[in-house]
């Protein structure tokens, strides 16, 4: 790069360099400084650096931030909290609000969170997502400087569904030479009275069922079953983060240490939400 430039030098005479060193060395020392920036000047980018600006990678939002999302209580506790913890890949949990985390399910024959049932006002509420539980981020992206990240509601019954039976809903497809499908109750008619809930057996019979595994199995559909198991109805791998329910989109301040952005909890629920690296 420097070959033009050292030329220059070699052509000067042996009295011209001398005479240019004999008053003081500064002069040829500016002069070796133009020259040499004369032979990198051929109109080529010059490299000064990274240049890359904050926030244009996930692994710049790697961190523990906690914040609260402006003029919103979640429920029941009322608390405004909310929690993100995103690792340099994008993988992580968001937690909302102070309750205590869910103790993990463990009887299939109980519904999760215990307490859910038909009637209830929490049911459309667990269509969403809850207080305490750490929901696992999917889908995790960086545009134009803006972290964005999905979250599943489903995850919530992942582990619950885990441990249900699966029973045939209807054998009619077999008849007809089709697929039996399968959930984690059969289908029959139910009953909720007053928090008490039953399935209908084709002779009238009443069979008592939990109301929150009513809930999950019949309402919700909480659960995705085939004749080996059931699993989380969740979201499939690579689904992009704009077609998750509940979305994460948020930036960076100057400093890195505040991440401001929305939290979208349903397609007319939109909070502002300012959390502060920990």
């Amino acid at each position: 790069m420097l070959k033009d430039g050292f030329s220059i030098v070699r052509r000067l005479t042996v009295l011209e360099v001398k005479r240019m060193t004999k008053g003081s060395t500064g002069g040829l020392l500016v002069f070796l400084t133009s020259a040499a920036s004369l032979g990198c000047s051929g109109g080529g980018s010059v490299n000064i650096g990274n240049t890359q600006t904050r926030g244009s990678q996930l692994s710049d939002y790697a961190a523990t931030w906690d914040g609260y999302a402006q003029a919103y209580s979640f429920m029941p506790d009322g608390s405004d909290r909310v929690r993100l913890v995103i690792a340099a890949d994008g993988q992580g949990t968001l937690r909302l609000g102070d309750a205590a985390l869910l103790a993990p399910p463990t009887d299939p024959n109980v519904g999760f969170p215990p307490g859910l049932n038909p009637g209830s006002p929490d049911l459309g509420y667990s269509m969403g997502i809850l207080e305490g539980f750490m929901y696992p981020l999917h889908a995790a992206r960086v545009q134009t400087d803006r972290i964005q990240l999905g979250v599943d509601p489903a995850d919530l019954w992942v582990t619950w569904c885990a441990l249900q039976t699966p029973v045939p809903m209807s054998d009619q497809t077999a008849a007809d030479g089709g697929a039996l499908s399968y959930g984690c109750l059969p289908n029959l008619g139910f009953s909720e009275m007053a928090n008490v809930c039953a399935l209908t057996e084709p002779d009238g019979t009443s069979v008592p069922v939990d109301c929150g595994k009513l809930t999950l199995c019949r309402v919700v559909m909480a659960c995705a079953c085939t004749a080996a198991a059931c699993n989380s109805a969740s979201v499939p791998d690579g689904t992009p983060v704009n077609q998750y329910q509940v979305e994460i989109d948020g930036a960076l301040d100057a400093t890195g240490s505040t991440l401001t952005g929305t939290l979208q909890l349903s397609s007319s629920t939109r909070l502002t939400v300012i959390l502060q690296k920990q």
